[in-house]
């Protein structure tokens, strides 16, 4: 028997939109306009979560040196 290489279908270079999944060339992100909105939505949330958690963060740090500094002598 001769050993045939089953040649596998060529894909073209491409990306997946990062919102819904689908085929986009490679040089762009999303594949529309509504997932671009999405996109920019969750990544305002993105930053407002994480400067909530910085705040917090600085809270209970400064609440800690201040029980540690003016703490039971």
């Amino acid at each position: 028997m001769s050993q045939q290489k089953k040649e596998k279908p060529k894909i073209i270079d491409h990306r997946h939109c990062v919102i819904c999944g689908k085929a986009i060339p490679p040089d762009e992100q999303v594949c529309s306009p509504d997932c671009r909105e999405k996109l920019e939505l969750s990544k305002e949330r993105e930053k407002k979560s994480k400067r909530m958690m910085l705040i917090i963060y600085v809270i209970m740090i400064v609440a800690l040196i201040i029980l540690f500094v003016l703490g039971p002598a």
